[in-house]
């Protein structure tokens, strides 16, 4: 399960995904849904649209808090 805060980025399902460009698949954490472990609330970086998430559609790029540079 993500937490908020985490950057998360969608896992390439398609060769059409996987050309586009790296950051059309960022999202931040925004929410976590302590009822479920599989579903998150996320914002899209290209667009800062929130929609909710599933897990296993994501890798983890950056932890929450945790300085990547």
């Amino acid at each position: 399960m993500f937490k908020v805060g985490d950057l998360v980025q969608m896992q390439p399902v398609s060769e059409v995904f996987a050309a586009l460009p790296a950051s059309a698949g960022l999202v931040i954490v925004t929410n976590e849904l302590p009822s479920s472990s599989r579903f998150f609330y996320g914002q899209l970086c290209s667009t800062g649209e929130e929609h909710l998430w599933n897990c296993d559609q994501f890798d983890l790029l950056s932890p929450a808090g945790k300085k990547n540079f």
